[in-house]
């Protein structure tokens, strides 16, 4: 069991009037109308610093709580290696299967969890760019606000520059190419999920294949994501008929599966490099991290795979 967790947020000008209870089950559909109305009468849901009623009316710039009492979270890989360290900012290695933030069922169980409580002058450390659950490879944090602003600003005016390794399933790629299928959001089940949509946002990919192997039909690739957007590699490689091998989501056309689980992993996607400028210094900044699922023996290094 964990130590449960308390969410915070404050009560929008749109949403004044409404009365806790069917606040609560409209925004937070997660939980049925029942559970909160059982949270409620438990006293988990607070209003202000005070246990709020079901049809207490609610006002603009309100306090919310939500103490959810400790549960037992899904089994995750709970390490992590350091690339990079000085005071301003932590570069680390993330495995496969542990979640960068908490969501859902994971709180203790995450990347900024175990960076926090690591080592003194980590408890203010945050990412500043996302990596998937089924992801591995680096993440970097900036260990106070100001380090924060400046690297966030890097990813947002694509300054930073990002290279993953991926693994793709068939050898018939071109060598190189740019990918740039728009992406949106569309249902799959209960959820919105970014997937290959012609009246989504821009997004831009370039790709590189390093490698092909006939043998097992599969393809080493470098790609470098010039958009954000989510899942926009895998989504990609699928658009362009190679999937990522093992995606248990994305398939022809980047389109999800049905009935695939979103949250399932088994995919070989790993952020292998890394350059930005470091916020303090203002010098450039080169990281490095190699994929754990290539075997080393034989294989050339990083920078060499990578043309760097």
């Amino acid at each position: 069991m964990n130590e449960g967790c308390v969410y915070r947020e404050r009560v929008r000008e749109a949403d004044a009037g409404a009365e806790v209870l069917a606040y609560h089950a409209e925004r937070f559909r997660h939980s049925s109308l029942e559970d909160w109305r059982r949270a409620l009468e438990a006293g988990r849901v607070r209003v202000n610093g005070r246990c709020a009623a079901s049809g207490q009316v609610l006002c603009a710039g309100d306090r919310l709580e939500y103490h959810r009492p400790p549960w037992v979270e899904p089994a995750a890989p709970l390490h992590f290696r350091v690339v990079y360290e000085d005071e301003d900012l932590l570069a680390v290695d993330k495995p496969s299967g542990l979640q960068v933030l908490p969501a859902g069922p994971f709180h203790a169980h995450t990347l900024l969890a175990l960076v926090q409580g690591s080592a003194a002058g980590r408890a203010r450390s945050a990412p500043v760019h996302r990596l998937g659950r089924g992801s591995s490879g680096l993440v970097l944090f900036g260990k106070d606000s100001a380090a924060r602003a400046a690297l966030s600003a890097q990813f947002r005016g694509h300054a930073a520059r990002k290279t993953y390794l991926a693994l793709a399933s068939g050898t018939a790629l071109a060598d190189s190419w740019v990918a740039r299928q728009p992406i949106g959001r569309r249902a799959h089940g209960p959820l919105q999920l970014a997937c290959a949509d012609p009246l989504g946002q821009p997004a831009c990919t370039r790709l590189r294949v390093l490698a092909r192997d006939p043998a097992r039909r599969c393809s080493l690739v470098a790609a470098q994501p010039i958009t954000g957007r989510p899942n926009q590699i895998r989504i990609h490689l699928a658009a362009c008929g190679a999937p990522l091998v093992g995606d248990p989501l994305f398939g022809p056309h980047g389109l999800p599966i049905r009935d695939a689980c979103p949250a399932e992993g088994g995919y070989f996607l790993h952020a292998a490099a890394l350059g930005v400028q470091h916020p303090a210094t203002g010098r450039w900044l080169k990281l490095r991290s190699r994929p754990p699922w290539l075997s080393g023996s034989g294989e050339p290094s990083i920078e060499r795979l990578l043309g760097e």
